[in-house]
């Protein structure tokens, strides 16, 4: 199985997307895929890290986000 390195965000903005999260601005979306969307993922040309995090909601998501990146 081929290793990729973890993606980076910076917390200021991972800190912005849990406050707008908690305050329900992504009320009709999956946790994963507001996520993907707040931090326009769809952009990354390999979306091999990112698989199935769209789809993820809940404990799943938060999962797959520790996973997939590095908060910095």
């Amino acid at each position: 199985m081929e290793s990729h390195a973890r993606l980076e965000i910076e917390m200021a903005a991972y800190d912005e997307f849990l406050a707008q999260w908690n305050q329900g601005v992504f009320k009709q979306q999956r946790l994963g895929q507001a996520f993907y969307n707040f931090f326009d993922l769809h952009k990354l040309a390999d979306q091999t890290l990112l698989r199935g995090l769209y789809e993820a909601d809940g404990k799943k998501a938060t999962a797959m986000i520790s996973k997939s990146f590095e908060i910095m």
